[in-house]
């Protein structure tokens, strides 16, 4: 006999089988998944690097041009070219605290004269789609003086300089000058720098307002933005700095923001900051619980939910500076952009950028005092590993995540997993498909995998890649695989893409359409034993679908996470895990959990009530996620791949087949592909293993159908 391989098994009914305890996750090849009608996958939104297009930290043009195509990422974000041209810049000769548009229009013509000869740029301007450019708080007009020894004097002063860089600094690309940025970030993380430059948060709220009011005249087609909140702990001091951040940002210049900006990290301990168990993790639940309350605050105060840039996420590390580059280094950064990425993919509606916080070089970065270099940088000199030698620019391991991420794209699918702490994501492009598994657990996690489809489509080539640490080095392993996996583990805190080939371009004809519904209140103080009620209102129910309840809540650690639900009177089970880890390292729990609600308990309009056994803390935020399917594709019991083990004897041209059915069922063989004079050899017994045996035409790649027995089950 030939050694044992695979072949791949289309069935009309589920066919599944488990080798241990693993949570299942299933992906519905058929059904496309839409929020708010978008279902692509926009690499220009999500695969980022924070550069630009011609800033000076490129090693060469030739490096520039095969990082960007050969990974497939866009230009995110540049905040120093404002704060750069400001300090070269001379002031109005008569109108104090202004500058002199004359000497900006200057320098703003060296630029694009210079650019007009870059073709080498010219031919990657389709990188700078959802460009964004920002100021810093240097810039803020508190009597600080630039490099030609004036400061600017007021708010509409900077308004007017940013105004006036929009204008005299950008083409319409080519020879006429860099396209335009996408977006402005009027100043980068400014809250946290307030007392420092003798001003308040309120007045720099303010400051938004005037420069929004400013660009949009000469520049509509700019989006501005922020506040670029650095912190957004808001669960901090019983929810005061949300009140007196985010919420007064809202109140005060929210209705002139075309999006609001913050940024998600990760936080590494200050001692043993390589040690995973003491990293206060915004990932899972904590990030739900961020964007959830912003969303939902929006809804309340503006009558619409703004749209998101995330320009920085990533992993936060107390070290940078004071310590030497080490592969270490960026292992928390690969581990962190892959599961806060994730929970962003969420939201393809509302997410006009999602950054991972990786520049390039930035030698503007290294430190003074112990020469070390900043740190999640793209670029690092061979000399920083102790094994290498000499001062050229190579890639430091963050180029694992953009090795990674480099193939993902096309239209987005259902998929569903048992556990929340498995995220998944996958994408259909043609015949392929990508499956996306990311590990929010510190343990590894055995997935078993089901897809579901009508249609039999072999698959033709499946091969993954994972990004791991191994001894805390961040790692990428590559496998392909010869038969279909039904099983795999996913490392800890590791992320793994899957990407098969089918035979024929997958079909997609069924829909899944999201939709987001925030209740009519928010931010309620929890009292023991007393309800607290939310309505949720204009639901549409859907003929076929499902929906979920999140709920944010901000409580001390012992608290209770699990309240008495009620829907609209009737009692729902609460789970007592969410996504991510129990937050223990954190000084309280901020998050969001995710409640599953029978669709028959749907109305229009809903009641939401909840009860506590214990006091303390804020229910923060309640909406509902309602998925409206074009049928119902949750009872669509198809397998559309399965393996199974088989024997050839190339002298008699037979396969003897591996197979299994699901207890209580039988299976036989009623339809065939690509074979001749098959024939039924051997009898199955429900839920066991059986052998079968097909005489076929001597080919190994053969497919067949299984469907339910209507013969009587054996005794």
């Amino acid at each position: 006999m030939a050694p044992h391989s695979k072949f791949v098994l289309a069935a009309s009914v589920l066919v599944a089988f488990a080798v241990n305890a693993a949570d299942e996750v299933v992906v519905n090849l058929d059904v496309r998944h839409s929020v708010n009608g978008v279902s692509e996958f926009d690499r220009s939104r999500f695969m980022l690097v924070h550069a630009g297009l011609n800033e000076n930290d490129w090693d060469s043009n030739q490096m520039r041009q095969s990082f960007l195509e050969e990974y497939d990422v866009y230009l995110g974000r540049n905040n120093g070219a404002l704060p750069w041209f400001l300090s070269q810049t001379t002031e109005h000769a008569s109108k104090s605290g202004w500058i002199d548009h004359i000497s900006l229009e200057s320098q703003g013509d060296r630029v694009k004269s210079n650019y007009s000869t870059s073709t080498a740029a010219h031919a990657l301007e389709g990188r700078v789609a959802n460009h964004m450019i920002g100021g810093q708080m240097n810039m803020y007009p508190n009597g600080q003086q630039n490099g030609d020894g004036f400061a600017l004097g007021s708010y509409e002063a900077f308004a007017d300089y940013i105004d006036g860089f929009l204008s005299y600094f950008y083409g319409e690309g080519g020879v006429t000058g860099e396209p335009k940025p996408a977006m402005v970030e009027v100043v980068n993380e400014p809250f946290v720098k307030a007392n420092q430059y003798s001003t308040t948060k309120q007045n720099i709220a303010e400051l938004h307002n005037v420069v929004a009011d400013k660009v949009k005249v000469s520049h509509p087609d700019v989006m501005v933005g922020g506040y670029t909140a650095a912190h957004p702990a808001f669960e901090a001091a019983d929810f005061a700095l949300w009140e007196n951040n985010w919420k007064m940002f809202i109140d005060v210049a929210g209705e002139k923001m075309d999006f609001f900006s913050t940024h998600l990290y990760d936080y590494l301990a200050p001692e043993d900051h390589f040690d995973p168990t003491k990293t206060q993790y915004r990932s899972g639940s904590n990030v739900e619980a961020i964007l959830d309350m912003i969303e939902h605050y929006s809804m309340l105060t503006l009558g619409e939910v703004k749209p998101f840039a995330i320009s920085e996420f990533g992993s936060f590390e107390p070290i940078e500076g004071n310590e030497p580059w080490s592969p270490e280094t960026n292992w928390s950064d690969v581990r962190s952009f892959s599961s806060i990425l994730m929970q962003l993919m969420e939201r393809p509606d509302r997410m006009l950028q999602a950054m991972p916080f990786v520049v390039l070089k930035a030698e503007w970065g290294r430190s003074q005092q112990t020469g070390h270099p900043y740190g999640p940088r793209l670029l690092r000199q061979r000399f920083e590993d102790p094994n290498d030698s000499g001062n050229e620019w190579v890639y430091s391991e963050l180029i694992l995540f953009y090795e990674l991420w480099k193939n993902v794209n096309g239209i987005r699918i259902d998929t569903t997993s048992e556990d929340q702490d498995v995220q998944v994501d996958a994408y259909v492009d043609g015949k392929k498909l990508y499956l996306i598994l990311n590990n929010l657990e510190l343990e590894a996690k055995p997935v078993d995998l089901r897809f579901v489809s009508k249609v039999l489509n072999p698959v033709v080539s499946v091969h993954s890649k994972e990004t791991y640490a191994e001894d805390g080095v961040p790692k990428l392993r590559a496998i392909e695989y010869s038969n279909y996996p039904t099983s795999l583990t996913v490392e800890a805190n590791a992320t793994m893409i899957i990407e098969y080939e089918f035979a024929e371009d997958l079909v997609i004809d069924e829909s899944s359409e999201e939709s987001k519904h925030y209740a009519t209140s928010y931010l309620k103080p929890i009292v023991a034993d007393q309800r607290i009620d939310f309505e949720i209102n204009g639901v549409t129910i859907p003929e076929h679908g499902e929906a979920v309840l999140r709920i944010g809540m901000g409580r001390a650690h012992g608290r209770s996470l699990s309240p008495i639900l009620l829907v609209n009177g009737e009692a729902v089970p609460v789970p007592s895990d969410w996504r991510g880890y129990d937050q223990s390292t954190r000084s309280s729990f901020f998050g969001v959990i995710e409640i599953s609600v029978p669709k028959a308990l749907l109305q229009e309009n809903n009641t939401i009530s909840l009860e506590y056994p214990d006091s303390s803390g804020h229910v923060s935020s309640v909406c509902m996620q309602v998925w409206a399917f074009s049928s119902a594709v949750r009872d669509t019991e198809i397998s559309a791949m399965q393996t199974f083990d088989y024997e050839y004897d190339g002298d008699r041209e037979l396969f003897e087949v591996r197979t299994f059915g699901e207890i209580g069922k039988e299976y036989t063989v009623i339809e065939s592909t690509n074979l001749s004079d098959w024939a039924v050899a051997g009898e199955s017994k429900p839920g066991e293993w059986r052998w079968v045996e097909f005489e076929v035409d001597g080919s190994e790649n053969k497919f067949l159908k299984l469907i339910e027995s209507d013969r009587e089950q054996p005794e």
